[in-house]
């Protein structure tokens, strides 16, 4: 199930982008 890790990854890779925003 390669599209769900990469759907993992741009889940976690989101999740970053908005705790970065957020947060600074």
């Amino acid at each position: 199930a390669a599209w769900y890790w990469h759907f993992v990854d741009v889940v976690w890779l989101f999740l970053f982008a908005a705790v970065y925003w957020w947060g600074g």
